[in-house]
């Protein structure tokens, strides 16, 4: 089954079998083969649709809306600013008429296309991460028979350098801060190991003095942490307290945006004279633990990676417990000599007194 040619017909025949399983020929009205896959293709995608009870050429825009609509609501801001961008992007290269049109191949046109505009390869997985979402999205509502996205991979991006901030450094910075509210920003990154967006969002009520912890709920969805306070930290915390005019922990009055956080913060940094971005604050907390000897499973439950792959960024900066992990092994060097000296050397004086020399080599 598939594409097809009759003798004698001028036009490509699709041979399928239709939703009640019949098999079934009918003319692509074209004598062109690309356009005749092209137009199967189509025509099995609706078959599938109707199969599934699914919903036939619903437009874009119509699904673009309501999409858009859901995530504002169940989503943090950050996820719906990430998916309009993507679906922005996407429309630079491609409008489409209805949902449907939307394939796995013209995801990887877009891949490509993102390519030729210059993009770094971390920002196209990003952009592609969001798309796909918007698509299994299409998937769960019913309204497009599901696709194997995987098809189209991601690009690799080499593993950067961490950098992290010195105890010393870090003093710097907390004394160049112009305000008690932006040395709690320097504390809750390098003491608690928050990103921007979890710093603006920390309320009051997420401090628990009582447990001596704070409640990290990062985005609307079920993932959340606890982490607890440092004395320095719960410290500034206690003083912010007493004089709060807002429900929000770091306050700056009505502009909260994670952008005008991270210019002003380099602008402290620079005047500091510590070269610096807001999320080397949490690099540096998770290197600390790190060369601390905390295991790499509760660093990772401390930032609230979703995965131990994201944490093993950091596992380099524990070179001393590795080392006294390979130190525990048996010393094995005496018994290989005995070994080789007795199923090598049997009988043989001189090679047995080349064994018993390499012996006490390895003793000194």
């Amino acid at each position: 089954m598939g594409v097809i040619k009759i003798k004698k017909a001028p036009t490509y025949y699709a041979d399928y079998r239709d939703v009640t399983g019949k098999r079934r020929r009918i003319s692509l009205q074209t004598k062109n083969k690309l356009v005749a896959n092209l137009k199967y293709e189509e025509l099995i995608r609706r078959r599938d649709a109707i199969k599934e009870k699914i919903h036939v050429n619903i437009s874009w825009e119509t699904f673009k809306d309501k999409l858009l609509n859901s995530i504002s609501i169940e989503k943090s801001d950050n996820t719906v600013l990430r998916t309009k961008l993507a679906i922005r992007y996407f429309e630079e290269m491609k409008k489409p008429r209805f949902l449907q049109d939307v394939t796995p191949t013209l995801l990887q046109e877009f891949k490509e296309h993102l390519l030729t505009r210059g993009f770094g390869h971390s920002n196209i997985n990003r952009i592609l991460q969001a798309f796909k979402s918007v698509m299994h999205m299409g998937e769960r509502w019913q309204y497009i028979p599901k696709q194997d996205w995987s098809i189209v991979k991601e690009l690799k991006v080499p593993r950067g350098r961490i950098v992290f901030h010195t105890p010393e450094e870090i003093d710097k910075l907390l004394n160049a801060c112009p305000s008690d509210t932006w040395r709690l920003v320097v504390l809750l990154g390098a003491d608690a190991g928050l990103r921007r967006g979890e710093m603006i969002n920390l309320r009051w009520e997420d401090v628990d003095f009582e447990h001596n912890q704070l409640y990290i709920a990062p985005n609307k969805t079920e993932y959340h942490r606890y982490v607890p306070m440092t004395e320095s930290l719960r410290n500034a915390l206690q003083s912010a307290k007493v004089g709060a005019e807002s429900d929000f922990v770091v306050n700056f009055g009505r502009v909260r945006s994670k952008e005008s956080l991270s210019s002003r913060y380099r602008e402290i940094a620079k005047e500091a004279g510590v070269p610096s971005f807001l999320h080397k604050l949490r690099h540096t907390f998770a290197s600390q633990l790190v060369q601390n000897g905390v295991e790499l499973y509760t660093v990772s439950q401390l930032l609230g990676h979703r995965s131990i792959q994201m944490t093993e960024i950091y596992a380099h900066l524990a070179p001393a417990s590795l080392h006294k992990a390979v130190f525990n092994l048996p010393k094995r060097g005496m018994q290989l000599v005995g070994m080789e000296e007795k199923a090598v050397c049997e009988g043989n004086k001189a090679c047995k007194q080349i064994g018993v020399d390499f012996g006490d080599l390895m003793r000194k």
